[in-house]
């Protein structure tokens, strides 16, 4: 495990910084949209635009990284996203918006192919579980970080939106000392990710679905959060509620998983999931408490799925496909994702705010549904 951990340390860095600054982007958006009265089907199209642009970038990375490397693949794109985010408050219209939106999803999609391929390359399988989950806990407690941090700003300002600049040019710098360290040769084998359903078609579906709530959670939850009554400093408790004990549960669910095998787990995270999620369809009118005791709830059993799926397909690619796997798996993760906010925003205008919690009630029954048909 010290040696492991050793071998990804910079990534960890990086990655900490990085969704400091993603998780506040995301955050300030939705809540800037919610002030200059976006309505919630153009935020959901403004958001599935990001996703979009992540989905397409998965299908360059495995190029990307293969003609300038891991390092320098992380320290363009965390400028590239840098700019975007300081570019937003300049000019506040849906159309601009979402063209913003594309390319950031487009630049942070490489920079995941690039931590993930590099991790998986190195980890061996008994360890995957913990190592990943250790990963995603980074992730999770950094975007906790980030709701703490709303209250440093008003979001109808352009302060926020240069901090987030900031932190993600910090992100940048440790992908110069990867540089000399990690190999810029990315195996040969081509992205497909048709074998990769074939591999493993639970761990691949459930990659799907991980992107779908995902994407309803970042993408609506400061939406639901306002109009649900939470003042700016409620809605980072809301969101902030959810990630920590999402980055609680990583560690407990990828040891389990590493001990009991992924499926049982899958399994397992899939029905929490919908349980809570139906309890948060319950919550959404019975007041501020209820609704923080739901995405607490929904939280811990959501964001752990990724991780464990992503453990899975990992576990029957050989070394030579793990960057073209990396990058297969953040594809179906942005497929997913495309979906989610599309599929919240309508929900939304149709249901109102308990639109929110139901999307994510359907997509953990699907995944309920898959793991019960698996084989």
């Amino acid at each position: 495990m010290r040696a492991a951990f050793l071998s990804i340390w910079a990534i960890l860095v990086s990655v900490g910084f990085l969704q400091i600054a993603n998780g506040l982007q995301t955050d300030i958006i939705g809540m800037r949209a919610g002030l200059e009265a976006f309505p919630a089907w153009t935020v959901g199209l403004m958001m599935a635009a990001y996703y979009v642009g992540y989905s397409l970038s998965a299908l360059a990375g495995h190029a990307v990284i293969g003609k300038i490397g891991h390092g320098r693949t992380i320290v363009v794109c965390a400028l590239v996203a840098a700019a975007v985010i300081v570019a937003h408050p300049m000019v506040v219209t849906p159309t601009l918006w979402t063209g913003y939106r594309f390319v950031s999803g487009f630049a942070l999609s490489l920079i995941y192919v690039a931590y993930e391929s590099w991790i998986n390359e190195r980890v061996p399988n008994a360890l995957r579980g913990r190592v990943f989950a250790t990963y995603l806990v980074v992730q999770m407690a950094s975007m906790t970080l980030a709701q703490a941090l709303l209250t440093l700003g008003d979001p109808r300002t352009a302060g926020l939106f240069l901090l987030s600049g900031g932190v993600f040019v910090l992100a940048a710098f440790p992908g110069v000392t990867l540089r000399s360290t990690l190999h810029t040769d990315a195996p040969p084998a081509p992205l497909n990710i048709f074998r990769l359903f074939r591999l493993s078609p639970l761990g691949a579906t459930a990659t799907v679905l991980a992107g779908v709530s995902w994407a309803v959670i970042f993408a609506f939850g400061p939406v639901y959060a306002q109009r649900a009554g939470f003042s700016v400093a409620g809605v980072g408790l809301f969101i902030g509620l959810a990630m920590a004990t999402g980055c609680i549960m990583q560690f407990p669910l990828g040891w389990l998983s590493d001990m009991a095998g992924r499926r049982p787990v899958i399994a397992l995270t899939f029905a929490m999931g919908l349980a809570a999620s139906l309890f948060g369809v319950w919550a959404t009118h019975r007041g501020l408490t209820a609704n923080l005791v739901a995405a607490a709830l929904a939280g811990s059993f959501i964001f752990p799925i990724y991780g464990i799926s992503v453990a899975h397909v990992n576990d029957v690619i050989a070394s030579q496909a793990r960057v073209a796997a990396a990058a297969g798996l953040v594809l179906l993760f942005g497929i997913g994702s495309i979906f989610g906010p599309l599929l919240c925003g309508w929900a939304t205008t149709l249901l109102g705010p308990v639109g929110f919690f139901t999307i994510l009630a359907v997509t953990m029954a699907t995944g309920v549904a898959t793991t019960a048909a698996a084989r």
